[in-house]
């Protein structure tokens, strides 16, 4: 790539992304970031745009990028207006790990980083390996099965689906997402549902594991649930487990250790 092409003045719509122009030696070039993007901490001194649900299309412009990084459903829409105004837009969703690794070489392409990149996914590569190791001759069939809490109301629980990255997450830190073969990446279920498959582990996201874990023992007829009965529940920060970034391998060794403690 010649240098009139490499992006001086970088947007990115999501935290993964933020995260890993970050980890590829370009937070300089960051102008932009949403609200949610608080990793590293140089981003706090960056412009925000919005959230990663409604980002202001005019502040992005504003800001004058000559690259902006949008990820996931979401933000489809957005990233058609913004290449109808003239941007200039990589858009993403990783469903896999492998598309996750994959998008750090992309990124790194497009900004002329890919050493950087490659380095990036060998050190996230190596430590999964490393977990592998230790869990790979686990049979399928003595995996614990794993319901992710994505959300939860009287009426609707949301979880996720094959489709979506923590399923394969979930694959290397030794467990099996319990929906893995449903082909949806985020969808709802009714609580009758989920006492039938009755799963080993529930993984929710919090900060806080004690009261985390208070709320779902809590939770109408969740006291049923074996996960619940031998508090087999996971709590990780969302900042790790909702963001398909360069902690990739972080996200996976926190679980493995407590999906199969015994190896660790």
């Amino acid at each position: 790539m010649s240098t009139k092409r490499i992006p001086q003045r970088i947007v990115s719509l999501a935290p993964s992304n933020t995260e890993i122009l970050f980890a590829l030696g370009l937070g300089d070039k960051v102008v932009g970031v949403t609200r949610y993007c608080d990793y590293p901490e140089e981003t706090k001194e960056k412009e925000t745009v919005g959230g990663f649900a409604n980002p202001d299309p005019e502040k992005i412009i504003a800001l004058k990028p000559d690259l902006i990084l949008a990820l996931g459903t979401i933000q489809k829409s957005l990233v058609t207006k913004l290449k109808e105004r003239g941007q200039t837009v990589f858009w993403h969703y990783p469903h896999t790990y492998a598309d996750i690794l994959e998008s750090f070489e992309s990124i790194g392409k497009l900004t002329g980083s890919l050493t950087a990149a490659q380095r990036v996914r060998k050190k996230v590569e190596e430590r999964v390996e490393a977990v592998q190791a230790r869990i790979k001759d686990i049979p399928e069939k003595e995996r614990p099965t794993v319901f992710r809490v994505h959300s939860a109301s009287p009426g609707a629980i949301g979880t996720i689906g094959g489709e979506a990255f923590q399923t394969d997450v979930y694959r290397l830190a030794g467990g099996k997402n319990i929906f893995a073969d449903t082909q949806k990446d985020y969808f709802e279920i009714n609580f009758e549902t989920l006492l039938k498959l009755d799963p080993d582990i529930i993984v929710v996201a919090g900060e806080d594991e004690a009261e985390t874990k208070a709320k779902i023992k809590s939770r109408e007829g969740w006291d049923g649930l074996t996960a619940v009965k031998t508090d087999r529940i996971v709590v990780i920060p969302a900042e790790l487990i909702c963001r398909p970034s360069p902690r990739l391998a972080l996200t996976i060794e926190q679980l493995a250790i407590k999906f199969r403690p015994e190896r660790f």
